[in-house]
């Protein structure tokens, strides 16, 4: 399989992200970049080149090559803008002439994560069957793949509901001489009017480029600040108690004590194993002193729980949880929850 140069086009200024750096560099849960994720979408040994366009001012505010010299991005080109342009499409042209780009080219948007089911070829359009994830959100907002008896994509429609299938953010195109041709043309038929990527398409089609839909699986959407934070919301880290919260109450004085086999509160620990199956991170803390550690850590996993970190030897009295939060972590980022003790109604608090 020839292997593509990959675009990511980042010069917009992420106006559905009010209050926030440009989107592409906000951090996802796990302490990479939303760039960084969003490139992982496609198979690495796939990839030549990577080139990504932005702002000059972005550079100059931020020091975008600085900051991407320590993601797993830091041997992409960049390309520098200075001034805006009317969207990606044209952001894509300017990136491949400034880059000097040549031969097939994948083009992706900053703000979506998946999976794909099989190897890229040719021209192609990532998609989404809706049919099997009722999950998607703002469907009339997205741009929908129309397929042909020969199931090949005849069209892309943007922002109506023509089909079962969406487009995710990932384009490619079997050549880059594909996308300037047609996009010159456009734009000489179009002169300052603003056209997208999948008019592109839909003409390059038009025009005898045959594209394939390549099927996706894991789909994310974070184009607005909504949807970062719902999707954000499944990563949240849970800091509990042991005792009395998935326990039931051990103590050093009084059976059953900590040395005994310990007793789970069965509705909450089931809770906690469906808040880490859509992954929240479990930190765990106790009063038991660290010569129980080995057995309380086999007690967990034999619950099915992964403590992401267990604190022994805490102080048996209040404690307080403090965390900033800004546009992109919204206040309240901190919450506190007092269950009563040995209570098996923790679902009904934080699931």
């Amino acid at each position: 399989m020839k292997k593509s140069t990959l675009l990511i086009p980042c010069a917009g200024r992420s106006t559905r992200y009010p209050g926030t750096r440009p989107k592409w560099m906000l951090t996802v849960p796990d302490g990479q970049l939303m760039i960084e994720r969003a490139a992982q979408s496609l198979p690495r040994e796939s990839i030549e080149r990577v080139v990504i366009g932005t702002l000059t001012e972005f550079e100059e505010l931020y020091g975008v090559r600085d900051i991407l010299s320590r993601t797993c991005l830091a041997d992409a080109e960049v390309v520098l803008l200075d001034q805006m342009t009317s969207g990606p499409a044209e952001t894509v042209r300017l990136m491949i002439e400034k880059a000097g780009v040549t031969g097939p080219v994948a083009l992706k948007d900053s703000d979506s994560f998946f999976s794909l089911e099989a190897p890229l070829e040719g021209s192609y359009s990532a998609v989404l069957d809706l049919r099997k994830n009722p999950q998607v959100t703002s469907v009339g907002a997205k741009s929908f793949a129309v397929l042909n008896e020969q199931g090949l994509v005849s069209d892309i429609v943007e922002k109506s509901v023509v089909s079962n299938l969406i487009c995710v953010g990932l384009y490619g195109f079997s050549d880059t001489s594909v996308f300037t041709r047609v996009y010159d043309d456009l734009r000489q038929r179009f002169n300052g009017g603003e056209f997208f990527i999948s008019h592109v398409i839909s003409a390059a089609i038009n025009a005898g480029e045959v594209f394939r839909p390549a099927m996706s699986v894991g789909f994310q959407d974070v184009g607005t600040l909504d949807d970062w934070r719902r999707y954000t919301q499944d990563y949240s880290t849970y800091v509990l108690d042991l005792d009395g919260v998935v326990f039931v109450n051990h103590s050093k004085y009084f059976r059953p004590l900590w040395e005994e086999d310990d007793k789970p509160i069965t509705e909450n620990v089931e809770t906690l194993r469906k808040l880490q199956a859509r992954g929240a991170q479990l930190i765990f803390m106790t009063a038991r002193p660290e010569k129980y550690r080995a057995k309380t850590e086999k007690s967990l996993r034999d619950l099915g729980l992964n403590p992401h970190g267990l604190l022994m030897g805490c102080l048996h009295g209040r404690r307080f949880l403090v965390n900033d939060y800004a546009p992109s972590n919204p206040h309240p980022s901190a919450v506190a929850i007092n269950l009563e003790r040995n209570s098996n109604k923790l679902s009904g608090l934080i699931g």
